[in-house]
């Protein structure tokens, strides 16, 4: 993805511009010469931030089924236990 770029002292200077280019293209706003902000158009943001996730949605595997897990019974029978 293309990205433009645009110091911080021409943003202040011409906010305009600054909508137009981040309506065509995220637009990486810097000062003093490192990246410090990113502007983009709301229908951008909103085609590329979800809603955040719970753990369990995120660490959920989308293929697996809907059983329940059902682990085999553990037998201790062939074990001594030492207190």
């Amino acid at each position: 993805m293309k990205m433009s770029f645009m110091t911080s002292a021409a943003f202040n200077q011409n906010p305009s511009k600054a909508k137009k280019e981040a309506s065509e293209r995220p637009l990486v706003i810097t000062d003093h010469g490192e990246a410090a902000y990113v502007l983009v158009s709301y229908a951008e943001f909103q085609a590329n931030w979800r809603a955040s996730k719970t753990l369990f949605a995120a660490l959920r595997d989308p293929q697996a089924d809907d059983r329940e897990f059902e682990p085999e019974p553990l037998g201790f029978g062939n074990r001594t236990v030492e207190f």
